[in-house]
């Protein structure tokens, strides 16, 4: 907000504040003049207890009911002299807000709920539980009328509700009745006078501090960077001057009536009663409960597709384009398969070929066993230092070493004994999440060791911090958590940074445990139907087309495969990103009762590309705050040298995911990851410059799916595809 239009809120607090004084004047004369005693039996002790919050049944006058009244639930709320609705109770701005000033409340008595049965088939008693709805009105108070009149049936109710409680509606009319005779004396007055001076107070020390901190503003961006919730639009914030006024009345009239008024009425004069208890009766007969003149038109409101619209709700539209998207995506899968046929292999893999010796036929499994000796020997190592048998520093470089080799051992089975690169890449990543269990295995543990008995022992900070352990784990220290279980456990749990114990859910779910495995089956099933029968045929047509023009990649053929590839590549990261981060690791998480299953946040919102990296894997992300990121800041790096060095070791594993199982070594991971970089400065500088709009988002969505994906499968499907031509044009070379 700029200083121009905080200067015309405040002249309206001011100007508001100037009538309520005058207000507040006339209230004390007419007060003088009886006498100096108040009439009402509304007092400032009393005043704050005029309140109450629920659910009730609003009566919607202007929508069309085919089974009779139209209702709708709402969440009212009564507090401070006003009555206001919202349509849940997490809504912050009202929807209609009234100041119960020159207002009175009217018990409407019952009306039938026809979704009732009766047993006997004959009205039902009042008492009977569901059988009736207990209504009431707010209305405008005429002075003319009967302090007492419960013959007034032929009134404009402003508001109606209804309740299937007749004690719940009885206790609303009290406190509606007190509000109402509460609103016309000098105590509500000077509430209201207090009320505004607060606003304008806080309204004037907000300007204040975006003035001597004029970054605030950015760095509370900064704590989000993710899209408003549901919204096109910034939500509108609750404040007294988004408050409507009744239709009936406005703001004009009701000083009219406080100035015109001779004496204060009991809190009785605020409530009336219809003559007839029976509402379906006297809206039949009544010629004033549907008025041809009831106002349709009651606040100036902008339409929902305008991006000042108080609610914008797009779900609908979501759904359509979720319609139009399977609709389009089929009729492509169809093209496909009227083009190259149904290509999906349906046999299932032959054991026939493994041997007796694994370590030739099955380096896979050899490899992996390798990585239990790997985690067994660093618990080893652990355990002679925890009991002082082996000396510091000789531990620690054994622990380095162990884990190095646990990373380098894999790679090199991958690169010299397994051809297929899928085989490869499913090791070597399960090596590489062995190479961070470890090391944040030996760094934890060296922490707890050098701190242990300390005042700042991480030990007591993880009693305070953690909930939801076993008993048996909830005072575990060091070096009661070096065992041999504890260790195992740490290597199969989802997560990349070590603690003592987990969070731990009470027991094992199994039939989640069957739920996540049946997706599991329909993830891996539509995977590998979108794997043979869109992407390998539009690769192999890919290297035709490179034959036929004499191996140039020229521009059209690559933006021709670019765009072809660029769905079916976003389909599949989505698949791996929902059957991993969401089935496989929750599968592993509900079978050791792993409580923190947090492994993704709301990455698709994300407005700037550091807010995706920050969420979309976050065991990742923890373990490189914690055991690359804070050690670069301890060594006095600055924050700038830290990020760089994170997106660094980044990029480099990623390279070695990519280039090993291929059997290549390539650039192109590594330059998507450091790409990165300009684009965080990009999209935070668009964020902050256009704050909750949906740019970065767009910039996120295309740099991520629509060209880095698809352009890195068709960079390493040509280099491969030619690194195995070179080797078979030399393997049939004559010696």
């Amino acid at each position: 907000m700029d200083n121009l239009s905080l200067d015309k809120q405040k002249l309206k607090f001011q100007s508001r504040i100037e009538q309520l004084k005058e207000e507040l004047e006339l209230a004390r004369e007419e007060l003088e003049l009886l006498g100096g005693k108040e009439q009402t039996n509304v007092t400032p002790s009393i005043a704050p207890t005029l309140h109450k919050r629920g659910y009730l049944f609003k009566w919607s006058d202007r929508s069309i009911g085919w089974s009779g009244s139209k209702w709708g639930l709402r969440y009212v709320v009564l507090e401070n002299g006003r009555l206001s609705y919202y349509g849940t109770h997490n809504e912050n701005a009202a929807r209609y807000g009234v100041m119960l000033r020159g207002l009175a409340v009217r018990d409407d008595g019952w009306k039938r709920n026809r979704r009732h049965t009766s047993r006997n088939g004959q009205d039902p008693p009042l008492d009977e539980p569901g059988a009736y709805f207990f209504v009431f009105s707010i209305y405008e108070r005429q002075d003319d009328t009967g302090s007492d009149s419960v013959n007034n049936t032929e009134i404009v109710p402003l508001l109606r509700f209804s309740t299937p409680s007749s004690a719940e509606k009885t206790q609303w009319i009290q406190l509606i009745s007190r509000s109402c005779a509460y609103c016309e004396t000098d105590v509500f007055l000077e509430d209201e006078a207090a009320r505004i001076a607060e606003m304008a107070k806080r309204q004037e020390e907000q300007k204040n501090m975006a003035m001597i901190f004029p970054g605030s503003r950015d760095e509370i961006l900064k704590q989000n960077e993710t899209l408003p919730l549901l919204y096109f639009a910034p939500a509108v914030q609750p404040s007294l001057t988004n408050k409507r006024l009744p239709s009936v009345s406005s703001h004009a009239k009701r000083m009219d009536h406080a100035q015109s008024s001779t004496k204060i009425r009991r809190s009785t004069s605020f409530q009336t009663k219809s003559a007839n208890a029976d509402l379906d009766k006297v809206e039949a007969r009544s010629k004033r409960s549907y008025p041809a003149s009831k106002p349709m038109h009651r606040e100036a409101a902008s339409s929902l597709l305008s991006p000042d619209a108080k609610t914008q709700n797009f779900r609908g539209f979501l759904n359509l384009g979720i319609l139009v998207l399977l609709v389009s995506n089929t009729r492509l899968l169809l093209d496909s398969i009227r083009s190259h046929g149904f290509v999906l292999p349906l046999a299932l893999p032959s054991l026939s070929d493994v041997s007796h010796d694994p370590w030739n036929s099955v380096p896979f499994i050899t490899a992996a066993l390798f990585q239990l000796g790997f985690v067994t020997l660093a618990f080893f190592i652990e355990w002679m230092l925890s009991k002082g048998k082996l000396d510091e520093y000789l531990g620690m470089v054994l622990h380095y070493m162990n884990a190095h080799t646990a990373l380098v051992m894999p790679a090199i089975v991958v690169w010299t004994m397994i051809d297929k690169p899928v085989t490869g890449f499913i090791l070597l990543f399960h090596a590489v999440m062995t190479w961070m269990k470890l090391i944040s295995y030996l760094q934890a543990n060296e922490d707890y060791r050098a701190t242990r008995g300390q005042h700042d022992d991480p030990a007591h900070v993880f009693r305070r911090m953690v909930e939801d352990l076993d008993l048996h784990e909830a005072h575990l220290t060091y070096p009661d958590n070096v065992t041999l279980q504890n260790m195992l456990y740490f290597w199969c749990a989802p997560t990349l940074t070590y603690q003592i114990a987990f969070p731990k859910f009470p027991r094992v779910r199994w039939w989640k445990v069957l739920t996540i495995l049946s997706r599991m089956i329909a993830v891996v099933m539509v995977g590998s139907f979108l794997v043979a029968q869109v992407v390998n045929p539009t690769l192999k047509g890919l290297l035709q087309d490179l034959e036929a023009a004499q191996g140039q990649y020229t521009g059209r053929i690559f933006f021709q495969y670019w765009i072809k590839l660029s769905i079916a590549s976003t389909y599949l990261w989505l698949l791996m990103f929902y059957g991993y981060f969401h089935l496989y690791l929750n599968l592993f998480a509900e079978l050791l009762r792993f409580g923190d299953r947090v492994f993704y946040r709301d990455w698709w919102n994300s407005a700037t590309a550091s807010a995706f990296w920050r969420l979309w894997n976050m065991p990742v992300h923890y373990w490189l705050v914690r055991h690359v990121y804070f050690p670069c800041i301890r060594l006095k790096l600055s924050k700038t040298m830290a990020s760089l060095v994170v997106f660094s070791l980044s990029a480099i594993m990623h390279e070695v995911l990519v280039s090993v199982p291929f059997h290549m070594v390539r650039p192109w991971a590594f330059l998507g990851m450091m790409f990165q970089i300009p684009l965080v400065a990009l999209t935070k500088y668009l964020y902050r410059a256009f704050p909750g709009s949906s740019i970065g988002n767009y910039i996120f969505w295309v740099s991520f799916c629509l060209v880095g994906q698809p352009m890195a499968v068709l960079l390493y499907t040509v280099d491969y595809q030619f690194k195995k031509r070179m080797e078979d044009h030399f393997d049939q070379a004559p010696p």
